[in-house]
């Protein structure tokens, strides 16, 4: 139960933050690049890396993992809303906008991811 409670809490607190990005996005940019869900999921890339490889040589409990990515950073990213967001750009006739939306969030998702890595072997020389 302990596990189940770690996940909920840490997708609870994923969630609000991601929510709060949404918020603060809304101020600079254009109704039609969902831009909230794309600084989400790439900041969300971005830690993935930091933390992953950082815990990789640094030992944490397996509750305390499931709370930090299944729970946090599960609940901070969003694939479904990714696919929703782009599926709704298509629908609108904007095919140039989803394109270029589907193919940044993902190039962009996996350079995060390994800019992650990199960060944390030089900041923790790991």
């Amino acid at each position: 139960m302990e596990k189940i409670i770690a996940i909920a809490v840490g997708g609870a607190i994923g969630s609000v933050g991601r929510y709060l990005i949404f918020l603060g996005s809304q101020t600079f940019h254009s109704q039609t690049f969902p831009a909230g869900t794309f600084i989400a999921n790439l900041t969300g890339c971005l830690l993935i890396g930091v933390l992953w490889s950082f815990f990789d040589h640094v030992h944490i409990s397996e509750t305390f993992r499931l709370f930090l990515f299944t729970g946090f950073l599960g609940g901070f990213t969003t694939f479904s809303t990714f696919a929703r967001e782009s599926v709704q750009l298509f629908k609108v006739g904007d095919h140039l906008q989803a394109f270029f939306y589907i193919a940044v969030s993902n190039i962009s998702g996996l350079c995060m991811v390994g800019l992650g890595f990199f960060l944390a072997h030089r900041l923790f020389r790991i």
